[in-house]
């Protein structure tokens, strides 16, 4: 059966404007890439607003959020090195299965993928100040 071209457009355009309707609409949230500071501050605002948190409330919150958030980026950081090593490991593994002819492709493969996780690593800390 051959696909109608037509159907497929006009489906893909009406999904594409229903969800720039909902975006706008506030129905979802486009993804974005926040820092830790960023999602607690969110949280922070949910939270007043669905229980209708006192001033005093809130500042108490926002501290207990603050400390928590610092213990997470510590985690995070003792971590990371933990899961680069996994990752390490599997690439090798990888590696030695590929033919002499496969490797070289595979290198360029993991050399794009160190470049974006870097360039996001850069975005983030940009925006976390650190």
């Amino acid at each position: 059966m051959k696909p109608a071209w037509g159907q497929i457009i006009t489906a893909g355009a009406l999904g594409a404007g229903l969800t720039l309707a909902a975006v706008r609409g506030g129905i979802v949230r486009p993804r974005y890439h926040w820092n830790s500071a960023q999602v607690q501050a969110h949280l922070l605002t949910q939270l007043e607003a669905k229980l209708k948190l006192s001033p005093e409330q809130r500042t108490q919150i926002a501290v207990i959020l603050d400390a928590k958030r610092q213990k997470i980026d510590a985690l995070r950081a003792e971590l990371r090195p933990k899961f680069d090593a996994v990752r390490t490991s599997t690439s090798a593994d990888i590696r030695q299965l590929l033919t002499p002819q496969q490797q070289p492709a595979f290198d360029a493969l993991e050399a794009d993928w160190e470049a974006r996780k870097a360039r996001w690593r850069e975005r983030r800390e940009g925006r976390d100040g650190k």
